[in-house]
């Protein structure tokens, strides 16, 4: 690769398009619907938590409000015990997964 030129007017756009991506996935914090929708990917609609915590991408304090007002709300169930529980999408979480999906 030793005296490699990019052809003029090939580099920029690609570092443009770069820079959007990574500006896009960082900007986007986890939210509560986040957590619905990676439950709702998995097989057994199922993670144990902490697993859930680090797929959602959310700091700890913003994780536990959003579980508690999930839970409140029934579209999840938390079940076992510390560490082992495991967080599980129940029939109404599913449905507001749907409802939230584009058309």
């Amino acid at each position: 690769m030793e005296g490699f030129k990019p052809r003029p007017g090939t580099f920029l756009p690609l570092l443009e398009a770069r820079e959007r991506d990574r500006a896009a996935t960082q900007s986007a914090p986890g939210s509560p619907l986040t957590l619905l929708e990676i439950l709702a990917r998995q097989a057994q609609q199922s993670l144990p938590m902490f697993d859930l915590q680090t797929l959602g991408g959310m700091p700890p304090s913003r994780y536990a409000e959003a579980l508690k007002s999930l839970k409140n709300a029934g579209y999840i169930t938390i079940v076992g015990e510390a560490p082992e529980q495991v967080t599980r999408l129940t029939d109404s979480g599913a449905n507001v997964v749907q409802i939230a999906r584009p058309a």
